[in-house]
């Protein structure tokens, strides 16, 4: 992935699967719930501090939310190498959608 002013950055499908990547290890499914729309993005560069970095998140190529969350989340496991990311569709009801989110 080029993304030279990015820390850490990664481009996931829908059923998150990792298209594209910088700093970053994997992408799971949430699992501290059952809804959809609930992503673990587990960044593997040690030295950033998720609680403490700007973090953008959009979706791709989708109408709806999306919320990064960079602090520890019982979404996925309340670890602090990972951002639990959260998206819907416009109607704000729980969906999977594609999404890019970058650490800066």
């Amino acid at each position: 992935m080029d993304a030279p002013y990015a820390r850490a950055a990664a481009k996931v499908s829908g059923t998150a699967s990792l298209l594209g990547s910088k700093n970053v290890d994997a992408v799971t499914r949430g699992t501290g719930t059952n809804q959809a729309g609930v992503y673990c993005v587990k960044v593997s560069d040690s030295n950033i501090d998720l609680a403490s970095a700007a973090i953008v998140a959009t979706l791709n190529n989708s109408r709806g939310e999306i919320t990064a969350i960079g602090g520890p989340h019982g979404y996925c496991g309340s670890a602090i190498d990972t951002i639990t990311i959260v998206t819907s569709d416009s109607s704000g009801n729980s969906a999977d959608r594609p999404f890019t989110v970058a650490v800066l």
